[in-house]
């Protein structure tokens, strides 16, 4: 009818929430004794930073994850109510998970990850309801890393693809690809009509370097991709279309 409002699309994110902490060194670190550093604090985790910015973007955001009942898992949930995102997410036990990010003076970052309650979402802490209101689900990779949120993880693409609804995946980790193998990473991602790897896990994936042999190699498997070149903006394609916007 005219002049009715359109109802927001709901997308729900799968994954990790955790805590950043950003260290940045002006100099080299000594090791064994005292050295000043700049430091902040931010929300994180792969899937809560994709659905605080599809909430912020307009849309009708959850998160189904899980933290610990402990300080960190707290202060996380109230800031995701007040970027005004659904949650689908478990408490149990277990610590929040945390990353410590290391810069140093040449820019170069070190991740030492803590990942605590995410390595123990399961099939019990799906938020099924939720799911079945979804009109797209957004899984990161991080989940297939670990036996118990794979389950979760595989579970949930499957009763998206069930309900004919499309299904979003970020790769996660170059390193954590490399250990896989793009074999076994291409069964879990069975299904997926949209990938989001950066150029890193492009090149892991495909076994090509330049970003736009990597599109047309993974344009073979996914109907959409959309590679993410840092400074350098992103390229997006599918079937033989390809369009790079710096």
């Amino acid at each position: 009818m005219p002049g009715k409002s359109r109802e927001k699309p709901v997308i729900v994110a799968l994954g990790d929430l955790m805590l950043d902490i950003f260290v940045q060194a002006q100099s080299l670190i000594p090791h064994g004794t005292h050295h000043s550093v700049q430091a902040h604090i931010s929300p994180g985790g792969a899937a809560a930073n994709f659905a605080v910015w599809a909430a912020r973007l307009g849309a009708e955001a959850a998160l189904i994850a899980r933290v610990g009942d402990d300080m960190l898992g707290r202060s996380l949930l109230a800031d995701l109510q007040r970027e005004g995102v659904l949650t689908g997410v478990a408490i149990g036990k277990e610590t929040t998970g945390l990353v410590l990010a290391i810069v140093d003076q040449s820019g170069e970052r070190t991740m030492l990850a803590a990942r605590g309650a995410n390595s123990a979402l399961s099939i019990d802490d799906l938020d099924w309801a939720l799911l079945d209101r979804a009109d797209w689900l957004h899984v990161s990779a991080y989940s297939f890393f670990e036996a118990t949120p794979r389950e979760a993880a595989l579970a949930a693409m499957r009763r998206i693809k069930q309900r004919g609804k499309p299904l979003s995946l970020d790769p996660a980790s170059h390193s954590y690809l490399q250990g896989i193998g793009p074999e076994a990473f291409g069964a879990l991602a069975e299904g997926v009509d949209v990938l989001l790897p950066n150029l890193d896990e492009g090149r892991a994936l495909t076994g090509e370097d330049e970003p736009e042999r990597i599109m047309r190699v993974l344009l073979q498997r996914f109907p959409v991709v959309a590679l993410k070149l840092g400074g350098a903006g992103a390229i997006a394609g599918t079937g033989d279309t390809l369009i790079h916007d710096p």
